[in-house]
């Protein structure tokens, strides 16, 4: 991990931290909670790991796929205004993060990677990073090869980048923050706590990253009333982190806990 990223988080710590203190969303949250040193080694190693295998992967699979998109294509797409091209990448992108969280849901070779994300039984804004490597890098992937592909700009993208992680930080976060109306549209950490409880009607809803369109239009949405009582899956991931990263590599056995309803349909067909 570089400086700079050292500096990005620990920017992100002393703003989040000192507003899930003044305004959370749980009062009854601990900032030194069980399984904080576990997401600590999820920024620091796993993060390293995530980088290194998108930049493999990302600039492989993108190189690959320009020669599908025709050049004039890429033009058109240049040529547009910026504000224009940002606001097609972050409807694209987005419509990609749906549709790749779903599959991770629904796959049960891939939960069990994902599920490691949702294994945290507290959520506030370091529960972000607690990802797999496989998980992360197959979904980065999805979201932004079409994007480069079509030739959006560097600027665009970039752009795109930084606002994902951050409302990522703050969808996560214990922050008590909704956005009245534009609640319609736009993710709040309400709405994706609803998607992390370890509830029956809260499992597999919500999958939206940053717009909750994509769930009132396939019909996934969950209404983010209230506040989950309960987060995490149960004893089906490891507590420890080098547990959670090597455990899903290895060959499944039968485990209890929470997992995917998607998954236990496809299990039981």
């Amino acid at each position: 991990m570089t400086i700079e990223q050292l500096q990005v988080i620990g920017a992100a710590a002393l703003i989040l931290v000192p507003l899930e203190w003044l305004f959370p969303l749980h009062r009854d949250k601990k900032i030194l909670r069980p399984g904080l040193w576990v997401d600590v080694l999820h920024v620091v190693v796993s993060g390293t790991l995530i980088r290194l295998g998108i930049a493999a992967t990302v600039l492989g699979l993108a190189y690959a796929s320009t020669s599908i998109v025709a050049e004039r294509v890429q033009q058109a797409i240049r040529g547009q205004a910026g504000w224009l091209q940002f606001v097609e990448l972050f409807l694209l992108a987005d419509l990609c993060f749906y549709l790749a969280h779903r599959l991770v849901h629904a796959v049960p070779r891939l939960w069990r990677f994902h599920a490691v994300h949702h294994s945290s039984e507290q959520m506030d804004w370091l529960a972000s990073f607690r990802v797999h490597p496989v998980d992360q890098i197959l979904n980065t992937t999805i979201i932004s090869v079409p994007g480069v592909a079509l030739g959006f700009s560097p600027a665009t993208l970039l752009a795109y980048v930084l606002l994902y992680r951050v409302h990522a930080l703050l969808l996560h976060s214990n922050v008590r923050v909704d956005f009245g109306p534009l609640g319609h549209v736009f993710a709040s950490p309400r709405y994706h706590h609803w998607h992390h409880a370890d509830e029956p009607q809260a499992y597999d809803r919500n999958f939206g990253g940053q717009l909750v369109i994509w769930d009132r239009l396939f019909g996934t949405f969950r209404e983010p009333s209230g506040l989950p009582a309960r987060y995490g899956t149960g004893d089906s991931v490891p507590k420890d982190y080098v547990r959670q990263l090597v455990t899903p590599l290895l060959p499944k056995r039968r485990r209890r806990g929470h997992e995917s309803p998607a998954i236990g349909k496809m299990a039981s067909a």
